[in-house]
């Protein structure tokens, strides 16, 4: 992370590496220059050895062959006040909060009794997100989302009933594949393959329609190809955007598709194209975002992407006119 980027930089990590290696076994000098060049950077070895070894930092000793770490304790780098800050202030977002168990949740509490929050989340107002996001406080939606994230750790199958986006009860043995949020619904997806589908294509699951999920005996052999089969959903033709680099457009855009797979080029002094991939399941949201930066992104195509983009754009004119009647 840039905010901590000059904090223990790869050059601590090297050192923490090799006197990690010196307490187990003897270490040579070939396996020390190893760790440097692998860790850090080709010189790194020729300055970081000799302060090692013979230099003022003196925190290997030579036995004639090999080298064993005087350091009694495994070494560590203890987190600065602004690196707790940061993490007291993660801590305090439900999101987060998914991720961990009630003890591991309370075992970091007590780690940061003693940190300020740096901002708190009721300090932001997100005013281009759709009010009806999912209740991350709910015990049985945080049940749900640690059940899943035990099966995805293990590869393995689960049975999920749900209620589709389209109001349908859907009962399955599904093989989760990954977690995806989406910064416009402010909700978790699950993205899984039936366990019975010939076709193994992914499906869509929306973790707040999730009724019940139960892990099952079944795993996975091998590692699902998850990103040659959501390549193979894609649409033929990618989304076409010229963006007009103005008002810092290009940055904005690049951020805000961040998580599309993507092509970028220039056109001209101030012109990008951007070619975005996409599949039905995020074909709303990505229209939803084309639609959010105004003139500075032009849509090209493809005719079927554009005649939603014109529909959209036309209808809302059409609110427009109605209130100003």
């Amino acid at each position: 992370m840039e905010l901590f980027s000059e904090l223990y930089n790869c050059y601590y990590q090297v050192v923490e590496q090799i006197l990690n290696e010196a307490q187990t076994q003897p270490i040579s000098e070939k396996k020390i220059h190893q760790i440097c060049q692998e860790m850090g950077f080709a010189e790194s070895g020729f300055y970081i050895f000799p302060k090692l070894s013979k230099g003022e930092w003196q925190l290997l000793s030579y036995d004639g062959s090999h080298y064993h770490s005087l350091i009694k304790e495994q070494p560590s780098m203890p987190l600065t006040l602004l690196q707790r800050s940061w993490l007291k202030t993660l801590l305090a977002d439900a999101r987060f909060q998914l991720f961990f168990t009630d003890t591991e949740l309370t075992s970091l509490a007590d780690y940061l009794a003693d940190a300020k929050v740096l901002w708190n989340p009721e300090d932001f107002h997100y005013y281009d997100r759709y009010a009806d996001e999912d209740d991350y406080s709910s015990p049985v939606y945080r049940e749900h989302f640690q059940t899943l994230l035990t099966a995805l750790s293990h590869r393995q199958y689960v049975h999920i009933s749900y209620h589709s986006m389209k109001g349908h009860w859907i009962a399955h043995h599904y093989l989760p594949l990954k977690l995806e949020y989406s910064t416009k619904n402010d909700q978790f997806r699950l993205l899984a393959i039936a366990q019975e589908s010939p076709s193994r294509l992914f499906q869509t699951i929306n973790i707040r329609g999730i009724q019940t999920v139960s892990l099952l005996p079944q795993y996975a052999e091998q590692e699902f190809d998850f990103a040659s089969a959501i390549r193979a959903s894609y649409y033929h033709d990618p989304v076409c955007l010229r963006i007009k680099n103005q008002r810092n457009a290009l940055e904005r855009a690049m951020l805000h598709f961040a998580n599309y797979e993507k092509t970028t080029k220039k056109i001209d002094e101030d012109t990008w194209e951007c070619l975005i991939y996409y599949n039905s399941s995020m074909e709303t949201e990505l229209l939803i975002e084309v639609l959010s930066f105004g003139p500075m992104v032009q849509v090209i195509g493809p005719p079927s992407f554009l005649a939603q983009v014109k529909r959209r754009l036309a209808k809302q004119m059409e609110l427009f006119a109605h209130l100003t009647t």
